[in-house]
């Protein structure tokens, strides 16, 4: 990944946190969940405040863990702000990711109406739908992975049954705990360092 220290909003692992508002392409770390938005501005009088973020993630629903994406306001006092980082994406990563993306018209491509979970990654409670697309393509796939989070444009399940994933932004932390953000054409994932695939819906995609 290449060093992307000057686009590192906030990071409470590090005790980052730069003052001001920003617009651009942002991602958020929230617990386990994620957070995009095109703006976020940071203050020691008010926080953190993103307006109508995109959040997705996994919630409990009856003991079933269920996949979600919705859009929201957030706003933390500078004494309770729960984020992990927020990092600006860098334009020219931004260039290279809008470059790779397939036409929506791709005539193989699967588009899921609404959010759906590819996998949890959960001994107790998790689900697995990976060979069931497998040789399938995905569009619009995000993942939790172990230190990072990988948005990509779609995602295809290989004959081993690991997810594949093409043309995609990464966010994570390196063997030092540092933050960086990378562009990667094509990114082969072991599915066992997966902690969740989100499909996102494309209605929600729209909101």
């Amino acid at each position: 990944m290449n060093n992307s220290a000057n686009f590192i909003l906030f990071d409470s692992l590090k005790d980052i946190k730069i003052n001001g508002e920003f617009t651009g392409s942002i991602i958020s770390k929230y617990q386990d969940k994620i957070i995009f938005s095109d703006n976020i501005k940071i203050s020691e009088s008010e926080g953190i405040i993103i307006s109508e973020g995109l959040f997705a993630g996994f919630e409990n629903q009856g003991n079933v863990m269920t996949p979600f994406s919705r859009k929201a306001d957030f706003n933390w006092s500078d004494e309770e702000i729960p984020l992990e980082y927020s990092v600006l994406i860098p334009e020219n990563t931004m260039e290279q990711y809008d470059q790779g993306q397939f036409s929506n018209d791709f005539p193989f491509t699967i588009n899921l109406l609404h959010t759906a979970a590819l996998l949890f990654n959960d001994p107790k409670i998790g689900l697995n739908h990976l060979d069931f697309f497998k040789g399938e393509i995905l569009k619009n796939p995000i993942s939790m992975i172990r230190n990072g989070i990988i948005v990509a444009d779609r995602v295809v399940i290989d004959h081993n049954g690991d997810p594949v994933f093409y043309d995609c932004l990464i966010v994570g932390r390196d063997k030092n705990d540092e933050l960086n953000i990378s562009y990667e054409p094509i990114v082969n994932v072991d599915d066992k360092v997966v902690e969740y695939i989100i499909i996102l819906g494309i209605e929600e995609l729209k909101l």
